[in-house]
């Protein structure tokens, strides 16, 4: 092999993509990347897109911000400008994938400056897709076309795959930007997003690489420096540490094949039980660079050198977590029906939540028997799905940033402290009981631009939760699945038919899309009947599930089960039929009451295990260090609601804006009025109460549209009725050091 066979370059996205084609040879896998690997780039780009937009400096001159490393890519180019790709399909289809969803937001938003930028590095004539996978194509034409695809029996897995990673990008992005940071997202994706590309001679050069990448042995990780690290300060104790560090592998790949399933792990430890509190640098180095972190903090380990038994010990106390931690890694990946009841487990790491292992992890003691190690994680998984609910009803943020202040602050600490079952269920119920039960603050809650995810969570619980009380067997997995069962609305999306019940659109717009309105239906069942009226799709409800099927004429007889729940939870007036003269705010008002009684009931913190009363158990720290006292904060008054994270609410707590300020939004010659609360929350006046989290989603619901640039659009007026946008207001903030 001559020397010059083989070449590096780096490239941004803009130069990667513009004027090029990539395709795949023969030998290479399906798009297979899941939720998980989707989830973690898109929130990882994201997050460094913040970093570098809330620093003035780097927005005045962007050349000047660092680029953010996606990591090689191999490919050979047998003619200029078509390479062919030998390692990077998954990160190449899903990054051409998130361009697709830009586009149509950008089209949306009627931004052709970003259209045009998007153009140039999806299609290289118009026609031809940059990354020219023939067998995806179907599925990119109608993503590019803003339709939906329906997947067949003959399509492959690469089809099925993109289309599901496709839906996960567009809600995500919807959750994770606002509207009008579309343009500034896409010129950094494009300019300080890179990969190095590391060219191969040929095609038959290229098949090498990608042997020796796939066959011939992994570089070493993290976790193999940390175990050399270890190995060598262990003295005449290595064949034991050697054991144990490999039966703690084994435990951790019995249930998963993962192979970051030990790195995963030994982090989650780390921050559970070693982590100094209050250091959030020690947080940062244990997540990038854990083994560094261990060597650098040797003495609060206890790791010193010339003590091999503390090495030693190190390691048992990991291989006990593993194994205790087991049966929780194992719920994280599939629904086990075996009495240990760890199904939020799987809940929260399909919502994202998956820091809950560093809070399962801060709660066990090195000598739990399994069942105890089991009913703490059951205990803290149950705690933070509780949490996550609780969000949801309030309208609040539930981004993992969100979750990772709660578990590093609050339920680190206190866990830390915690021997016992009932220390776990005792500190955690008294956090429940500080949070209150803020389900009835879900009164106008329903599905907008950024919650589908949340609101489908919502109804699939409340639905198996029905389900399973009437004799009936529930597949959540299907119903928290958008393929399998859709999102059904009771009204369609007609006002006209509905006109003298809500004159007005806005309130139709509203109304038709809170939780009451809401069902889940099997897709092809919701495909057949979603444009009929309420009162003729009410037989045809009879054979789905109870909270749609309730609504069928005769559906109670011969259903004793069904009776029996609804005199024991006392919803004779909720869970029933509606007459043909009830009208559609009656129904939704109605059922709206149905889901907030039933969330009552599904996250009870008594039906959890987490009693109301507190008990105080002296703290500690397992790696070493002597116990630290608990600081315990003070409860915060219920009714004080956390801050929103948004521009309007930063703007009513440095008081640029006041809670109870108007504000206005014309459209198509017709003014939409609204008030900021004490949140930030926008509530449209037309609908009395409705409080969205962002002026994305209260100016969307106006419109009438997918989305809306809030902050362009939503003006307040001065003293002399001048309007000035919400944008300028916060801007002029920003330039006066008051924001």
């Amino acid at each position: 092999m001559a020397a010059d066979e083989i070449s590096s370059q780096g490239f941004n996205l803009n130069e990667l993509f513009r004027d090029v084609t990539y395709e795949i040879d023969y030998y290479q896998r399906d798009y297979t990347w899941g939720e998980e690997e989707v989830r973690t780039l898109l929130r990882d780009l994201c997050d460094s897109f913040r970093n570098w937009s809330g620093d003035s400096v780097y927005r005045r001159r962007p050349q000047t911000a660092p680029q953010y490393f996606l990591g090689p890519f191999v490919y050979h180019e047998p003619v200029r400008n078509r390479r062919f790709l030998v390692d990077g399909q998954q990160r190449f289809v899903t990054l051409h994938v998130l361009f697709l969803q830009l586009r149509l937001w950008a089209r949306e938003m009627g931004d052709s400056q970003t259209v045009d930028q998007l153009n140039r590095v999806i299609t290289t004539d118009g026609k031809s897709f940059c990354v020219g996978i023939t067998d995806h194509d179907p599925v990119l034409r109608a993503v590019s076309e803003g339709r939906k695809y329906e997947t067949g029996a003959g399509d492959s897995l690469s089809r099925r795959n993109l289309w599901a990673r496709n839906q996960q990008i567009e809600y995500q992005l919807i959750e994770e930007l606002d509207a009008e940071e579309l343009r500034h997202f896409t010129e950094w994706l494009l300019k300080r997003v890179v990969l190095v590309g590391i060219r191969a001679a040929g095609p038959n050069h290229g098949y090498r690489m990608f042997e020796t990448m796939n066959d011939r042995g992994a570089r070493l990780t993290a976790v193999d420096l940390l175990k050399s690290h270890l190995l060598s300060n262990v003295g005449d104790g290595e064949e034991q540490l050697n054991t144990q560090w490999q039966e703690m592998l084994r435990e951790l790949s019995t249930d998963r094949d993962d192979p970051l399933a030990a790195s995963h792990f030994i982090k989650a430890y780390l921050l559970a039980r070693c982590v100094r509190q209050g250091h959030a640098g020690d947080r940062h180095q244990v997540a990038t660079n854990l083994n560094v972190w261990v060597r650098r903090n040797a003495t609060h380990l206890g790791l010193v050198t010339g003590h091999p038994d503390r090495f030693l010990t190190f390691v048992q106390d990991l291989l006990k977590s593993a194994r205790q931690y087991r049966p929780v890694l194992a719920a994280t990946r599939a629904l086990k029906k075996d009495g240990d009841h760890l199904e939020t487990v799987l809940f929260n790491e399909r919502n994202g939540l998956g820091i809950q292992s560093v809070a399962v992890l801060a709660a066990f003691d090195p000598g739990d028997q399994p069942t105890d190690a089991k009913d703490k994680g059951r205990l803290v998984a149950g705690y933070i799905d509780r949490w996550y609910a609780l969000r949801i009803l309030q309208d609040l943020p539930v981004q993992s940033a969100d979750l990772d202040g709660l578990v590093h602050n609050e339920l680190v600490p206190l866990l830390r402290g915690c021997r016992t079952v009932a220390d776990v269920a005792s500190e955690l119920g008294a956090l429940a009981q500080r949070d209150g039960n803020p389900v009835a603050e879900g009164v106008t809650l329903g599905l907008r631009g950024n919650n589908a995810h949340q609101i489908r969570y919502l109804l699939a619980r409340a639905t198996a939760y029905a389900d399973e009380a009437c004799g009936k067997n529930p597949d959540i997995l299907a119903y928290l699945d958008r393929d399998r069962f859709h999102i059904e609305h009771l009204w369609a999306n007609h006002h006209h038919r509905v006109a003298n019940d809500i004159p007005d659109p806005v309130v139709f717009r509203s109304v038709r899309n809170q939780l009451g309105g809401l069902g889940l239906l099997e897709g092809r069942e919701n495909s057949s009947i979603n444009d009929l009226p309420f009162h003729d799709k009410k037989p045809l409800y009879f054979r789905a599930n109870v909270l749609l099927g309730v609504m069928a004429p005769k559906y109670d007889l011969r259903n004793p089960h069904l009776r029996v729940f609804i005199r024991t939870h006392r919803l004779d007036k909720h869970l029933r039929t509606f007459g043909v003269r009830e009208t559609m705010p009656t129904v939704i008002k109605t059922r709206q009451e149905l889901y907030l009684s039933l969330f009552e009931r599904i996250w009870d913190p008594d039906r959890l295990g987490l009693p109301a009363s507190a008990a105080s158990a002296p703290p500690s720290d397992d790696c070493g260090q002597p116990p630290a006292a608990r600081r315990r904060k003070a409860a915060p008054r219920r009714g004080a609601a956390p801050r929103r994270r948004t521009d309007v609410a930063k703007m009513i707590e440095a008081r640029i804006l006041r809670a109870g300020t108007h504000i206005v939004l014309t459209h198509r010659s017709t003014e939409h009025w609204a008030t900021i609360d004490a949140t930030g929350g926008i509530i449209l006046d037309a609908t009395g109460g409705t409080a969205y989290g962002r002026v994305d989603e209260a100016g969307a619901v106006a419109r009438g549209t997918k989305t809306c640039q809030g902050m362009n659009e939503w003006h307040i007026e001065d003293e002399h009725g001048v309007r000035i946008s919400l944008r300028a207001v916060r801007d002029r903030a920003v330039a006066t050091g008051d924001l």
